[in-house]
């Protein structure tokens, strides 16, 4: 990376050198925070799967089962969509 800065700095000056090292500093800090929303969802979405996994091994009424696991898939679907939605609305920006 800084061989890639290097030249940056002498060919635009130190004005702008400064302005690229702010916008990959708000680049890399907007996904750590887009990474660890996304663990953060992982992780509750896999401690739901273990509970549903440990009622069903206890021999649990399958009826209540089977609604919480339908629940569980439409909010993983709802997850999955909103975060499509937004990556597809950043390249839509892009273009």
């Amino acid at each position: 990376m800084d061989d890639l800065l290097e030249g940056i700095n002498s060919s635009y000056g130190e004005e702008l050198f400064n302005e690229l090292v702010l916008r990959l500093e708000r680049t890399i800090n907007d996904f750590n925070a887009e990474i660890s929303e996304l663990t953060e969802a992982v992780k509750g979405n896999s401690e739901k799967r273990a509970e549903i996994i440990h009622t069903l091994m206890e021999g649990s009424d399958s009826i209540s089962t089977n609604q919480n696991s339908q629940d569980n898939t439409t909010e993983g679907s709802n997850l999955d969509s909103e975060i499509m939605s937004e990556w597809e609305k950043r390249l839509e920006g892009l273009k």
